[in-house]
C-alpha cells in the first residue's frame, strides 16, 4: 500500500539506513558519472518548469464495485472519443475493423522481426507522419506544461505507458496485425563498438552524416517539429545502453520507490537521488542516441524513441510480475510535494490523456487486453534471427560491414553477410533497404460525448462555469467544449 511504504522509507531514515546528511539532497554533484549528471539537470529543469504550471483538479474518485475491475477514467465514456481510449480489443475493433483487431499486440526485438515485418512496420511509421498524426502524438511529448506528469518522479512510467499504447494504436490503424517492437539495448552494449551495430544501418533505424544529419534509412529526410529537414543523431558520442544490472535493478527491486522513483526530489524530501532508477538509466540511452533524443522537448521526433521506451515499458512489467494483481493496481510512493510535482501524485489527471488519472496507469488492462511481450532473444537460437548471434553464452547484435568486431575469437558469427579479418568486418553487402509499402492513412477523428450522464443537469447548474477543472474534462459536449458528432473514425486502408 502507498501509506506503507511512506511508513518504511521514514522508517529507513530513521535507522540509519540512508545518511541523513544526504537526505532530500537534490543536488546533481552527486551523479556518479558525467551523463547522470546530465540526465539529472535536465530532470530537475522539467520538475521546476513542470511546477510553474498551475496544477489541474484531481481526478474525482470513483466508487469500487465489489466483485468487478477497477475502471479506468475513460472507461466511463459513454462511447469512446476515439481509439485511444480504448482498452480491450473489441473497442479497437469498432475502429479498425477486420479480423487482426481481436488479436493482442505481440512486441518482440525489433531484430527478430521478418524483414517483411519489419519494413511493414517502417511503412506504418512513415504513414503516421505523411497523415500528420505522427507529429500529432510526438508534440504530445514535447512540452512540460501539457505533459507534466511525463518526467521527474512517479509518474514517468505509467505516463509513458500510455503514450506508448496510444501509438501503438495509431500503428495498428494502419496495420492492425503490427505492434511495436522494443529495442533490447544491451544486444548492442555486447559489442566492442555499439554504434557499429546493424541496429544503425540502413535497413533498420538509418545512418547519419558527419554532421549528425539522418540521411540514409527509412527516416531520411524526416521533417522534425521544429523544422530541421532531418533527424539529427550523435550515436555513441556520450551516455551508454541499458545493461543487465540495470534491468535486474529494476526487475528485482523489493520496494516500489525504486521503480516508480522520485527523481527530481528537493530539499526536505526524505529521499535520495537514485541514480540506478529506471527514468536515469534509459536517459544514458538517450544521450547514446544523442541529437533529437538528447532533450525531452525533441526526443519522440526520432521513431527509435518509441523502440527504447517498448522496451522500458517491458522492463517495468518484469517487476509488475512479480507483484500480486492487486498491488500491481495500487502501489503507488506516497504524495510528497518535496519529492515530486503535483503531476505525479497518484490521483492528478495524466495530462494531457484526461480523463485518465496516474494510478490508471498501472492498471492491468494494458497487458491483459491490448499487448504482451514475447521473451528477449537467448542464446543459442537468438529468436532465430539472422541479425543476432551468439557471444560468450549472451545474445549480440551482428556488426554492419566495416564495424569493429575485436575480440571475437572463437568462431562467432558476429559480422552480418562477411567475416572479421583484422578486426574488422568484411565480406558482402549490408541488408537491402526496400522501399517500404505504400499505405494511406485517414486521420484519426475524435468524437465528441459526455462522460457522465449527469452532465447536462450540471451545465444547466452553471458547472461549466464553476467547476472548469471537472467539466472540461468529463462534460465537454454539454460544455460547449466540441461540438457532439456520432461520426466514426475512419481506418488507414492500403493503397
Amino acid at each position: 500500500m502507498p501509506e506503507a511504504h511512506g511508513v518504511w522509507l521514514i522508517f529507513t531514515i530513521l535507522l540509519g539506513f540512508v545518511p541523513l546528511e544526504t537526505v532530500g539532497q537534490g543536488s546533481c554533484a552527486q551523479a556518479p558519472n558525467p551523463s547522470a549528471r546530465i540526465i539529472c539537470e535536465q530532470l530537475h529543469k522539467w520538475d521546476t518548469n513542470a511546477r510553474s504550471v498551475p496544477p489541474k483538479p484531481k481526478a474525482p474518485t470513483l466508487p469500487a464495485i465489489p466483485g468487478q475491475a477497477a475502471l479506468v477514467g475513460a472507461e466511463l465514456a459513454q462511447i469512446p472519443t476515439s481509439p485511444y481510449q480504448c482498452m480491450d480489443l473489441n473497442c479497437l475493433c469498432g475502429y479498425i475493423g477486420g479480423n487482426a483487431c481481436n488479436v493482442k499486440a505481440r512486441r518482440r526485438e525489433y531484430r527478430t522481426l521478418s524483414d517483411d515485418e519489419r519494413q511493414r512496420y517502417h511503412a506504418a511509421v512513415l504513414a503516421l507522419k505523411r497523415s500528420g498524426e505522427y507529429d500529432n502524438i510526438a508534440r504530445t511529448h514535447a512540452q512540460f506544461a501539457q505533459a507534466g506528469g511525463a518526467h521527474s518522479g512517479p509518474s514517468f512510467l505509467p505516463w509513458h505507458r500510455e503514450f506508448v499504447k496510444r501509438f501503438e494504436i495509431a500503428i495498428r490503424m494502419v496495420d492492425p496485425t503490427l505492434a511495436i517492437p522494443y529495442w533490447d539495448t544491451t544486444l548492442d552494449g555486447a559489442l566492442p563498438t555499439p554504434s557499429d551495430s546493424i541496429m544503425f544501418t540502413d535497413a533498420f533505424m538509418g545512418m547519419n552524416d558527419g554532421a549528425g544529419n539522418l540521411v540514409r534509412g527509412p527516416f531520411a529526410g524526416w521533417r522534425t517539429l521544429t523544422g530541421r529537414p532531418n533527424i539529427q543523431r550523435r550515436i555513441g558520442a556520450q551516455g551508454m545502453l541499458l545493461t543487465e544490472q540495470n534491468i535486474n535493478y529494476v526487475a528485482s527491486a523489493n520496494n516500489i520507490a525504486q521503480v516508480l522513483s522520485y527523481t527530481a526530489p528537493r530539499q526536505g524530501c526524505p529521499a535520495n537521488i537514485d541514480f540506478n532508477a529506471l527514468e536515469y538509466t534509459h536517459g544514458n540511452v538517450h544521450l547514446f542516441v544523442g541529437g533529437d533524443m538528447m532533450d525531452q522537448s525533441t526526443s519522440a521526433n526520432d521513431p527509435i524513441f518509441f523502440l527504447l521506451h517498448s522496451f522500458v515499458d517491458y522492463i517495468w512489467e518484469m517487476f509488475r510480475n512479480r507483484q500480486n494483481r492487486f498491488s500491481r493496481e495500487t502501489d503507488y510512493p506516497p504524495d510528497l510535494p518535496q519529492c515530486s510535482s503535483f503531476f505525479h501524485t497518484s490521483s492528478a489527471f495524466m495530462s494531457p490523456f484526461e480523463p485518465w488519472n496516474n494510478i490508471d496507469g498501472l492498471s492491468n488492462k494494458y497487458t491483459d487486453n491490448m499487448y504482451e511481450y514475447a521473451p528477449r532473444p537467448q542464446c543459442p537460437a537468438c529468436g532465430g534471427s539472422k541479425y543476432l548471434f551468439c557471444a560468450r553464452g549472451r545474445c549480440a547484435s551482428k556488426i554492419r560491414t566495416g564495424g569493429n568486431c575485436q575480440g571475437f575469437t572463437a568462431g562467432e558469427d558476429a559480422c552480418y553477410n562477411g567475416r572479421c579479418v583484422g578486426g574488422r568486418c568484411v565480406g558482402g553487402p549490408p541488408p537491402a533497404a526496400r522501399p517500404p509499402v505504400a499505405l494511406r492513412p485517414a486521420v484519426v477523428s475524435q468524437t465528441c460525448f459526455n462522460e457522465h450522464e449527469c452532465c447536462g443537469t450540471w451545465a444547466a447548474n452553471g458547472q461549466c462555469r464553476s467547476n472548469p477543472g471537472y467539466m472540461n474534462q468529463w462534460c465537454k459536449a454539454s460544455c460547449s467544449i466540441c461540438r457532439p458528432t456520432y461520426a466514426m473514425a475512419g481506418n488507414f486502408l492500403s493503397e
